[in-house]
């Protein structure tokens, strides 16, 4: 935990180099996924570079135990019931419950905040809980937008408040009001995803590594399942994901679909994997079937460690896969072309391989750590510098 009662002065000295304080506010607690993981490369990636880096979560769970282990500084402040429901709309009551509960954790929060040079707020729902927060503690805010989600309103009010927004692609950035000032920072590979050996069979044709929502498609990709066994009736698929909070009962309704596709002994879904990268490697192509995706965290990794992938063409995808020049697009929520594209590399290795170097190369250019660091501290010099 955090003491509270530091001079922020002294953490610069500690650092060595002087460059201030950085509180990030992560606001799935329960939730190691994309974000998750790419915050945390970014906030150890910072702290090396000598910035006195804390994380701040509303609840404790999985993500304060990575963190922890990472060597992070890690504190809760707890937020009410009322502003840790996942997977649900806020509205009727809940809205009311939480509009009324919002108040008071800002103050909670910000008196966590005092000394702190910056506040670095991840997603649309972490805004909402640090961003005025950090704004009553007269601390500049930075809005770091993972996809373009829905609620114009949040949205825009969201954007003026803060004093910078990192989105991780162009079409993270879309829809935004102060579009034209938005900074566009790739997230960054896990350097390990490079040097993940591509070992004999692992026993699965097709891997995925994807949280169990709606939105990361993966009833799209039983569907297709379906399809290619008629064609390959040894298909094996490897489902890497947990299930988010909110989100459970959708977790079990895709086992009972895969049941009632005939496809449930060919899938197998692990649960939630730190590393994802280091559990699919002797598989033969990579498929993300998302129905919306900001970066594409888990695609970037199955780049690097050189399994050819097939993508839905959302969100940053197609731009990380160099408009498919690095891997196959298809349409989102059409098993039929999701089928069609996985079957043609599973027949063609010589193109499968082909594009697993296309993809290898792109990312080994693109999405480095450190040209993820270059571009979250040129943002976090130009807030400071204006004093």
């Amino acid at each position: 935990m955090l003491p509270h009662d530091r001079d922020p002065l002294s953490d610069r000295a500690a650092s060595g180099h002087g460059s201030g304080r950085v509180v990030f506010f992560a606001a799935y607690p329960y939730m190691y996924g994309g974000t998750e993981r790419g915050l945390q490369l970014l906030a150890v990636g910072l702290q090396e570079r000598g910035w006195a880096v804390e994380v701040l979560l509303p609840a404790p769970g999985v993500v304060a135990e990575r963190f922890g282990a990472a060597g992070l500084r890690v504190d809760v402040v707890e937020a009410p019931t009322a502003l840790l429901v996942y997977g649900r709309r806020t509205r009727g009551g809940r809205a009311v419950r939480a509009a009324v509960a919002l108040p008071p954790y800002w103050a909670r929060v910000r008196r966590r905040l005092r000394g702190a040079d910056l506040v670095h707020a991840f997603t649309q729902r972490g805004f909402v809980l640090a961003g005025p927060a950090a704004r009553l503690a007269r601390v500049p805010v930075v809005w770091h937008v993972g996809t373009n989600d829905p609620g114009r309103l949040v949205n825009q009010a969201a954007a003026r408040v803060a004093n910078a927004v990192i989105a991780v692609s162009p079409a993270a950035a879309q829809g935004l009001p102060a579009s034209q000032g938005v900074t566009v920072v790739p997230n960054a590979v896990d350097p390990g995803a490079f040097d993940t050996p591509r070992g004999a069979s692992s026993g699965f044709d097709v891997a995925c590594a994807a949280r169990l929502t709606p939105e990361k498609g993966v009833d799209v990709l039983l569907r297709a399942t379906a399809l290619l066994r008629r064609q390959v009736p040894e298909l094996r698929v490897l489902v890497l994901g947990g299930v988010q909070a909110g989100h459970e009962a959708y977790g079990e309704w895709l086992r009972g679909l895969a049941g009632d596709l005939g496809v449930a002994d060919a899938v197998c879904f692990t649960g939630f994997v730190e590393q994802p990268f280091r559990s699919w490697s002797g598989a033969r192509v990579y498929v993300q079937p998302s129905k919306r995706e900001g970066f594409g965290l888990a695609v970037a990794e199955a780049m690097a460690s050189g399994l050819p992938v097939v993508a839905t063409d959302v969100g940053g995808v197609p731009e990380l896969l160099d408009g498919g020049r690095a891997g196959r697009l298809v349409p989102p929520e059409d098993p039929d072309a999701l089928a069609v594209a996985i079957g043609d590399l599973l027949r063609d290795p010589d193109e499968a391989a082909r594009l697993a170097g296309a993809a290898r190369s792109r990312v080994e250019a693109e999405s480095t750590v450190d040209r993820m660091l270059d571009g979250v501290e040129d943002v976090y010099r130009r807030i400071l510098s204006r004093g």
